[in-house]
């Protein structure tokens, strides 16, 4: 709470009243103590006027406020951060400071202090909490990848970025300069980045026609060669950006870099650019997602999820459905059997005439020939277990 200040006034009234004054009369009205009063008293005698301003409670000294140096350091740091296009909040500062063996790193609270006493901070309106999101993540490197294409200008005009993303670690697995972006270069694309970090089992994107066809009523040859290699193609919902938010924010991040470089004469030169922010992206600069770590270390931290490789139907239908307690799902009119240790469970199952795989929780439970001849699809394994010793 702040302290209340006396006026000017109140203040020279004490100091020249006479000594038939009520001292403690004066104080109840005026609400302040008596060595306040006499305080005053000795001020006005000893300067005058000036000895009646209000004057800072401030300590002379402060041990322990952040050093000269160290405030120096901030500042320094954010002015190279943002010079270079990155990120230069209170977070990612510290985290420099840290990794640059400063001793003594300040906290997030007093970094972000300091950015506001020396001018750094500009306010900004109110935003809508981030609490109020639904969020996802997939819970292993390669279980999903994100994918997305954004508009850049060059020398010789507009052209397309290209780019996918591992949802669970953020890592950019390949970035590509295009002139526009088509099924057949998405593809291009996707091999480079499979080539590099390994096949994923499901692969999201919006509904831009080099991506997909669903909305449309057919499969572009990006998703029939998905399928084909055993990846489960997943769509956005229409208007609604959300679904795809790792890489959209990535390609605003990749955008704040990119303005601080020279403009790119040719698709050559935007890609030398975009290898060089990968790089930095992926290795070197900490992601406030995954917990101010690099997308390689969480890349690293956990083991992949395994895409087996098998042929995926055409999807004419893709229900979702939950596993009975018998460990049997339901999609009419077939009855797939699943195993019990998937009871409960949400399974997202693609079917044609012919075909199902299904999914939960983003890896493939079964895939599967459909028996026309009977509507319930038993496993193929025996009844029973291993037999138990009485």
């Amino acid at each position: 709470m702040a302290r209340k200040v006396a006026p000017v006034d109140v203040r020279l009234a004490a100091a020249v009243t006479g000594g038939e004054i009520n001292v403690a009369a004066f104080c109840r009205e005026h609400g302040i103590s008596r060595d306040t009063f006499y305080r005053w008293r000795n001020r006005y005698r000893d300067e005058g006027l000036a000895g009646l301003e209000p004057r800072s409670s401030m300590p002379r000294t402060s041990p322990a406020r952040t050093s000269t140096e160290i405030e120096d350091s901030v500042v320094a740091l954010r002015k190279e951060l943002d010079e270079a296009g990155l990120d230069a909040g209170a977070g990612t500062i510290q985290w420099h400071l840290g990794r640059r063996g400063v001793r003594a790193v300040p906290s997030v609270a007093t970094i972000w202090r300091i950015l506001v006493r020396r001018g750094f901070v500009t306010p900004e309106p109110r935003k809508r909490p981030t609490s109020s999101w639904r969020r996802f993540e997939a819970a292993a490197p390669n279980e999903l990848w994100q994918t997305d294409a954004t508009k850049w200008v060059i020398a010789i005009g507009q052209v397309e970025i290209l780019t996918f993303l591992d949802d669970h670690s953020r890592l950019i697995t390949a970035s590509r300069a295009v002139m526009t972006a088509t099924t057949e270069n998405t593809w291009e694309t996707f091999g480079v980045a499979v080539a590099t970090w390994g096949l994923p089992s499901g692969q999201l994107s919006d509904n831009g026609l080099n991506f997909s066809g669903r909305l449309r009523g057919f499969e572009v040859a990006f998703e029939i060669n998905l399928r084909a290699a055993g990846v489960r193609p997943i769509t956005s919902r229409p208007f609604h950006p959300q679904t795809c938010g790792k890489i959209e924010r990535f390609h605003l991040t990749l955008k704040k870099w990119l303005r601080k470089q020279p403009l790119a004469r040719a698709l050559d030169e935007l890609q030398t650019q975009l290898d060089q922010f990968i790089a930095i992206y992926n290795f070197e600069r900490p992601h406030r997602g995954i917990g101010r770590r690099t997308p390689i270390e969480r890349w690293s931290a956990t083991p992949k999820a395994t895409n087996p490789g098998i042929a995926l139907p055409a999807a004419q239908r893709t229900p979702t459905v939950v596993v009975g307690a018998d460990g049997v799902a339901v999609v009419k009119p077939w009855k797939i059997h699943l195993g019990v240790d998937h009871a409960g469970k949400t399974a997202h199952v693609m079917i044609d005439d012919t075909h199902a795989a299904v999914f939960i929780d983003g890896r493939l439970a079964r895939h599967l020939e459909l028996d026309h001849t009977r509507l319930y699809q038993p496993s193929g394994l025996k009844r029973g277990g291993p037999r138990r010793l009485p």
